[in-house]
């Protein structure tokens, strides 16, 4: 071979070769970004998932959850976006309110219960009472009258609870007169549960009426972020005790955020249910 033949023949050898190195390693990039993506996808789902539902120990497998959506009776607004979630919610409506019969018939024409949402004497000088609030000092007959009136502007109501009520709830005296009547009366009583010194487990257990207290608030703020926080630790506290009470509010961003979330908890194992089936 001449030398020039014998310089081609080395350069061809050489571009082969480098080709050959360059296409290995583009070859072997390509692979491990396709694999580091791949890693990227399921660690972003996985993450996604546990944001929705974490991972959460689970003493009880199928735990009792009944949700209470208080202030009913302002107003129809998102009304068809409640009765679109399938879950039971029990409907807590205020007296005496322009909707407050009408809401109640509502509830009963799509199988929500409903219970009456008793105004009570705050400790807060600053919170807008309601009409026909019970006050502490007021005597037994002007208790009852007011409670009489109350009762009989929500029909159908199963049970009662109370609105506010931070310094009532403390009185032995009007928890006994209300209990009492509410007793012979074959109607329960959620304790909302606004002061830490309520004395309603204790008149309730004297009395011998059906009762339950409330466990915790889903919505104290109106973001939405903070309602999903609260059903995520909702969902944590029924596992671990079997059953849970949480109260929250005819708000739209809370009825969209319970929309969204129940029917995931749902399928996680978690009944919810009346909150008749949790008094006891």
């Amino acid at each position: 071979m001449t030398p020039k033949a014998i310089l081609i023949l080395v350069i061809s050898i050489f571009v082969l070769v480098a080709s050959f190195f360059y296409w290995l390693g583009g070859y072997v990039t390509t692979k491990k970004m396709t694999k580091v993506r791949k890693a990227a996808v399921i660690v972003e789902a996985a993450r996604a998932k546990k944001a929705a539902l974490p991972i959460v120990p689970k003493k009880f497998n199928n735990p009792r959850v009944a949700i209470v959506m208080d202030d009913f009776g302002y107003n129809l607004k998102d009304m068809d976006l409640f009765f679109s979630i399938r879950e039971p919610i029990t409907l807590s409506i205020l007296p005496n309110l322009r909707y407050s019969r009408q809401i109640a018939g509502l509830g009963s024409s799509h199988d929500k219960e409903t219970i009456l949402h008793m105004p009570l004497e705050s400790h807060n000088p600053n919170i807008r009472e309601e009409a026909d609030t019970i006050r502490v000092g007021m005597s037994e007959k002007d208790i009852l009258e007011r409670l009489k009136k109350s009762i009989g502007s929500i029909p159908g109501l199963s049970g009662v609870s109370n609105h506010e009520g931070s310094k009532a709830t403390e009185d032995k005296q009007v928890m006994t007169a209300i209990l009492k009547y509410l007793k012979d009366n074959d109607l329960y009583f959620l304790d909302s549960l606004t002061s830490q010194k309520s004395v309603c487990d204790e008149v309730a257990k004297a009395v011998g009426i059906r009762h339950a207290k409330r466990d915790m608030f889903l919505d104290n703020t109106d973001s939405p972020d903070y309602i999903e926080k609260q059903l995520v630790s909702l969902r944590k506290l029924a596992f671990r005790k079997g059953r849970a009470i949480a109260i929250c509010h005819d708000r739209k961003n809370t009825i969209q955020v319970l929309a969204k979330m129940m029917p995931d908890m749902t399928k996680d194992g978690v009944q919810f249910v009346r909150l008749s089936d949790m008094v006891k």
